[in-house]
Parts: structure tokens; C-alpha cells; sequence
């Protein structure tokens, strides 16, 4: 739940930046409907059908309601960006807080300031990338990022506590803790990536700037949960790692010659593959022929998404956008068990 509620805000941030490029803006519009699609199907496994079709009904009118707003803004329809916020704030908030009040048992009152605060950060997002000031929009999408990630974690305790039968054993226990943190961490880090690359590609400078002052946000808490886990020299030599992977991955895209591309490519596959499988095993004891597969997907994953970018393949760009972010999934389970594993005292 985490992870689909954070993915909804980076679509909505995406596909209000590509309104000008019809074929990537109708991708992205076509993965917010996956993620809602995806989002009902995870309610529908916990509470039956008919509450996935109400909950289906509210978050696809909130969807509606949030690209009538962009399209609005970027056209400069002044009417048409009310009626949206309107729809948002009078029907989308009260019904769906009152959904979320009915399936958890937490009091309407307590949930309802919670989705209004939400709203307005999901418009902030917006109206940043109309005046494309890309500093606030970058803050705003950590923000309203961390947040609805917060609401799953409200959530699916709750809804797991009323059925054990479907849902055994404790769902705010320290591991699934760890292995929702680092699911989260990745996963923004995957999809603030491929905003940076695009940025850079595109010759947008200032974005590109924000993006990494993003990135190194994202990073600095990986920090703090590889400190946790392991240390402050551990900690230390992943960053060295994990920032060498991210100065290849930029000078993958910025990359204006072939043999300059292929230079690019042997770093971060060098820094994202051989070192951090290494540090891995030093780090969690999981064997390196485990973790490289996992992440040569996960670089395979990236790269494919910066080569649509280069290629203008905008049909294809936002499933593959996915993708690498579902590869990061892969990887964040392996290290949040091995981490589980090595330190049973902690996670037992």
C-alpha cells in the first residue's frame, strides 16, 4: 500500500510535466490508471468486492478531478481549474476520508485533516511545475511523498488487524518496518532518478539541480538506515557506492558519444553491480551470486529508461519506468531479509 499511494504522487508529478509531449503525457495518464487499477485490487484482496468497487469509484474521480486541474492550469482555463479543485475538496475528501474511516475504524475527524493536507500538497505539485520553480517542486514531492506513504502506514495495519486470517502475523513489527522503509527509499530513489536523466536530456538545468538536491535528500536517509543497521563505516562506504551510481547514471544520459555512453555504462555497472554487491555481502553476509542478478535487472531496468528518453519513446517510457522501479522492489527485499537474518536478536 505504501508503495502504490507513494507511486500515485510521482505519476500525478510526471505526467503534469509532459502535457507538451502527447504521447509520453498519455503514458503516464495510462500508468495512473495501472496504479489505480493496482491500488482497488489490493483493497478488493482485503475487504471484499464491493468495498474495492466503492473505493475504486472515489480514487478514480480523485484522478479525474487532478487532471481536469492540470490541464486546466496548463491551458489557462481558470473555470476549468476550479470545478476541479472544488470536486477535489467538497466530494473527493469527505467521501474518501470517510472511506478510510469505515474500513480502519479511525474516527472520520481524525483522518479528515489528514486527506485535506494531502490534497493541497498533490496541488502544490502542480502549480510548481506550471511556474517551473524546481526546487519547491522537488521538496513538495519528497513531502507529499512521505506522507502518503505515512497514510499506508496507517492504514494497512489496521485492515490487517481486522482479518488475521488473511493477513497473519504482526504488520508493524521491526522487520516489515525495515522492509517497508527500504521499499520506499528505493522506489523514490528510482523514480526521482529518471526525473533527473530526463531533466538533464533534456537540457533542463535548473530541474536537473533540484532533482539531485532531491536524490541527495533520499540518499542521506538510505544513510541513516544503513547506520542504524550496521554502522557509521558501513553507512559511509555505501554513500561512496551509491553516489558513484548516481554520477554514472547521470553521465550515462548526458552522454553525447558512443564510446562516452559505453564508459558510462562500465561505471555504473562497475559502482551499482560489482561494489554495492560486495558491500552487501560484507555488510548483510547475502551472497554476491544472489544479490547480482538482481541488481544487473535493476541497471538494465534504468537504462532502458533513459535510452526511451534519448529515443522519444514515449509510448513505451512510462511502462518502462515501472519496471525499473519494480526492479528496485526486488532488491530492497533481498537486502531488508539478509539484514533480518544477520541480526535476529534485533528481528526476532
Amino acid at each position: 500500500m505504501d508503495l502504490l499511494l507513494g507511486e500515485h504522487v510521482i505519476i500525478i508529478a510526471k505526467q503534469s510535466s509532459a502535457p507538451a509531449r502527447q504521447a509520453e503525457y498519455t503514458g503516464y495518464l495510462r500508468l495512473l490508471t495501472v496504479n489505480g487499477t493496482d491500488l482497488t485490487e489490493l483493497v478488493r484482496s482485503a475487504v471484499g468486492d464491493s468495498v474495492a468497487a466503492r473505493f475504486d469509484q472515489i480514487w478514480s474521480a480523485q484522478n479525474d478531478y487532478l487532471v481536469s486541474y492540470t490541464i486546466g492550469v496548463v491551458t489557462h482555463n481558470q473555470g476549468k481549474a476550479a470545478a476541479a479543485l472544488s470536486g477535489l475538496a467538497t466530494t473527493f475528501v469527505p467521501q474518501f476520508s470517510q472511506f478510510l474511516s469505515d474500513v480502519t475504524q479511525i474516527p472520520s475527524d481524525l483522518i479528515l485533516p489528514l486527506v485535506s493536507q494531502h490534497m493541497l500538497e498533490t496541488k502544490a505539485i502542480l502549480d510548481d511545475q506550471l511556474l517551473r520553480n524546481y526546487p519547491r517542486l522537488y521538496a513538495d514531492i519528497r513531502t507529499s511523498y512521505a506522507h502518503a506513504t505515512q497514510v499506508g502506514d496507517a492504514i494497512a495495519p489496521r485492515i490487517a488487524g481486522r482479518f488475521p486470517d488473511k493477513f497473519p502475523g504482526n504488520a508493524s513489527s521491526p522487520a516489515v518496518d525495515l522492509r517497508a522503509s527500504l521499499n520506499i527509499r528505493l522506489q523514490e530513489h528510482s523514480y526521482l532518478g529518471t526525473m533527473r536523466t530526463s531533466a538533464a536530456i533534456g537540457g533542463r538545468k535548473a530541474e536537473q539541480a533540484a532533482a539531485a538536491v532531491a536524490l541527495a535528500e533520499n540518499a542521506n536517509a538510505l544513510d541513516a538506515v544503513f547506520t542504524d543497521l550496521f554502522g557509521a563505516a558501513a553507512a559511509s562506504q555505501f554513500d561512496h557506492i551509491w553516489a558513484a551510481g548516481n554520477a554514472a547514471t547521470i553521465g550515462y544520459a548526458s552522454a553525447s558519444t558512443a564510446p562516452s555512453k559505453e564508459r558510462s555504462l562500465t561505471e555504473l555497472t562497475d559502482a551499482s553491480v560489482a561494489q554495492l554487491s560486495g558491500w552487501l555481502t560484507d555488510s548483510t553476509g547475502l551472497a554476491a551470486d544472489v544479490s547480482r542478478p538482481a541488481l544487473e535487472a535493476q541497471v538494465e531496468a534504468l537504462t532502458t529508461v533513459v535510452d526511451d528518453q534519448h529515443a522519444k519513446a514515449w509510448s513505451r517510457l512510462a511502462a518502462d519506468d515501472r519496471s525499473a522501479e519494480t526492479s528496485t522492489e526486488v532488491v530492497a527485499d533481498l537486502v531488508a531479509a539478509a539484514a533480518i537474518a544477520k541480526l535476529p536478536g534485533r528481528f526476532g
